[in-house]
């Protein structure tokens, strides 16, 4: 399934959360009050948004070839959204009031995994994609801590310390990688050109120049070949 597509799914699915919120959002305002219920079903609606589009960008970035980080944040977003919704609809598991334990898990889990892989899909060059792995590490670093203290006994303010500094660190990284993304590209010239490839005085070559450009979409593991016809 190529990007654009999945990208078309994705604003698709979150037109259709944001009517289905509307409309029980306008279903509260007719009838007068807004029930437990209501509030659970927006809350569910927000963690579909946010575990499809994890989802989304996951297999976007298969589609990339990042195959590895892209499979772990599907597989993440499923149970991710699971512990979502158990603390939405405040279940108990053998009558322990954890729901906001499991809620917290899920919600950070999916969290790290979004800001991985879209810290990937925008990084084009190596070296800005050496900071994407950077802060998709420190994502993960900042949730797993983050968890430890929701599931562990009154963690220190040194704990505390340590996990503010770790999302600091993650938010500082995850924001500079458009940012040098987009800085590098600007320090390109419009018109630079790089032949590729020579056939007979017909050249292929990679521009940045729109103008007489193709775009071809290319299907999954295909590529692009320059090569001659065998004479008959």
């Amino acid at each position: 399934m190529s990007g654009l597509r999945l990208s078309r799914i994705l604003w698709i699915g979150a037109a259709a959360i944001i009517v289905a919120a509307a409309l029980v959002a306008l279903t509260a305002v007719l009838r007068g009050e807004f029930s437990e219920t209501d509030g659970r079903i927006l809350g569910t609606l927000g963690a579909v948004l946010f575990a499809g589009a994890t989802i989304v960008a996951g297999l976007a970035l298969v589609d990339r070839g990042g195959r590895a980080l892209g499979w772990a944040a599907v597989a993440v977003s499923g149970p991710g959204f699971a512990a979502l919704v158990f603390a939405v609809w405040d279940l108990t598991f053998d009558g322990e009031d954890n729901a906001w334990q499991w809620g917290w898990t899920g919600a950070l889990a999916i969290l790290a995994a979004l800001i991985a892989v879209t810290a990937q899909l925008l990084a084009r060059s190596p070296v800005v994609a050496r900071l994407a792995w950077l802060a998709g590490g420190l994502a993960v670093s900042a949730a797993a801590a983050s968890v430890a203290a929701i599931w562990g006994d009154s963690p220190g303010s040194t704990a505390g310390k340590v996990i503010a500094v770790l999302w600091i660190l993650t938010g500082v990284a995850y924001l500079l990688v458009p940012v040098l993304q987009r800085f590098m590209s600007a320090g390109v010239p419009e018109a630079a050109e790089r032949v590729l490839a020579e056939l007979n005085g017909v050249e292929l070559v990679a521009t940045h120049a729109r103008e007489g450009a193709l775009d071809v979409e290319l299907e999954p593991g295909e590529r692009l070949l320059l090569r001659r016809r065998r004479a008959t």
